[in-house]
């Protein structure tokens, strides 16, 4: 009877879709490429944002200690850690700055992007440190006034591409800051405090 598919319509209709569910050149449903791309995105970018955080030595209050200052003869750069480094990033710089007098105390260039931070008093082969507001290309530790307490900066900055090496221990050190500023897509901030007594 007209317009009724034959029985013989029916199964061959049947074995053609039967067929196109089982080949093997169909491509994957969109939901499963999607999450196939999202696991692989989880694995290889930062878990968060870029972050800088203490390492050993500092007190108990999260303060510097007189190792770390003027007050000792040592004076030594204190031990960070870096985590969460931005993707893309071709190299880290590490600064600290008096937030009460505005001075710069370190810049240190060429830090590589792999790097989980930095050992107390200790250059990662590859690092420089350039001309600081003291004259030195070199850490200068907090040293305020007897009885005052001052505030340093630490920032970490993620940079899209190197400092050139023209940037060093002849550099006015505000130029450096200026020009690390302005190659970083990234930075982390940790301002730990000093009193000298």
């Amino acid at each position: 009877m007209r317009g009724h598919p034959t029985l013989a319509t029916v199964a061959a209709t049947a074995a053609l879709l039967a067929c196109a569910s089982c080949s093997g050149t169909s491509e994957p449903a969109p939901g499963a490429h999607s999450s196939s791309t999202a696991t692989t995105r989880t694995t290889t970018a930062p878990a968060g944002p870029l972050t800088l955080t203490r390492g050993p030595g500092f007190d108990r209050t999260g303060a510097f200690t007189p190792l770390m200052t003027c007050d000792d003869p040592r004076d030594y750069s204190p031990a960070l850690n870096f985590t969460n480094v931005p993707t893309g990033t071709r190299e880290l710089a590490l600064t600290m700055v008096d937030l009460d007098i505005h001075k710069i105390h370190w810049l240190q260039l060429g830090i590589r992007p792999s790097a989980p931070g930095i050992g107390a008093h200790h250059l990662l082969p590859g690092a420089r440190e350039a001309l600081n507001d003291f004259g030195e290309a070199s850490y200068d530790g907090p040293c305020p006034p007897h009885g005052s307490t001052h505030r340093y900066q630490l920032t970490l900055y993620a940079l899209h591409e190197p400092m050139p090496a023209s940037f060093d221990g002849s550099t006015p050190p505000a130029r450096t800051l200026q020009e690390i500023k302005r190659r970083a897509f990234a930075s982390a901030v940790l301002v730990v405090p000093y009193t000298r007594h």
